[in-house]
């Protein structure tokens, strides 16, 4: 009987990668993708107070936050945002259009194209965001209790490459449930 047990378990196994696997279980896997998503959630959640403690919704205050880093004093046009975003250029264009009605962002023509907008941020935006700073720092730093400057490397390092492995999964689930569903119909 426990061998039959054992069976089931391997037959029902999310995994087949030997490296993801403790002597044929995928439990530990299980508990780690468990894990993930708990902590994926909490950083929702705080990205969402963030966004709460200035009047924003959490996707607004992330706009913001990425038009501030990545934008520069030069702004960065909707397609990178939306590659930043990790969403497609509609989703970044009517974000980025919401916070330019409020006055947080302000979109000019790119000197380079014409034809291209840029984003950056207004005053109003600048101000809004410095105002965050230390309610960012106290969360953030609690968040991140726990790593040193070596682990958080090897962290980053790790997320960078798992957020493209995300992408590819991603863009294989859609696949296979697009094909399920065209076999049922």
């Amino acid at each position: 009987m426990a061998s039959s047990q054992k069976t089931r378990r391997t037959d029902l196994r999310t995994v087949s990668r030997p490296a993801l696997l403790h002597e044929g279980s995928d439990a530990a896997f299980r508990d780690l993708i468990h894990n993930l998503m708990a902590y994926a959630h909490h950083i929702v959640a705080c990205r969402d107070g963030f966004g709460a403690l200035i009047g924003l919704t959490g996707v607004q205050y992330e706009v913001l936050m990425i038009v501030r880093q990545f934008g520069g004093a030069d702004g960065m046009s909707v397609g990178q945002l939306a590659a930043q975003l990790h969403r497609s250029g509609a989703f970044a264009t009517m974000a980025s259009g919401k916070l330019a009605e409020r006055g947080l962002i302000m979109k000019r023509a790119d000197p380079a194209d014409g034809r291209r907008v840029l984003l950056v941020l207004s005053p109003a935006g600048e101000a809004l965001v410095r105002s965050l700073a230390p309610f960012q720092r106290q969360v953030n730093d609690v968040l991140f209790r726990g790593l040193d400057k070596r682990r958080f490397e090897a962290l980053s390092s790790m997320v960078q490459g798992l957020v493209t492995n995300g992408e590819k999964g991603l863009a294989l689930s859609e696949f296979l449930v697009a094909q399920a569903a065209t076999r049922a119909a």
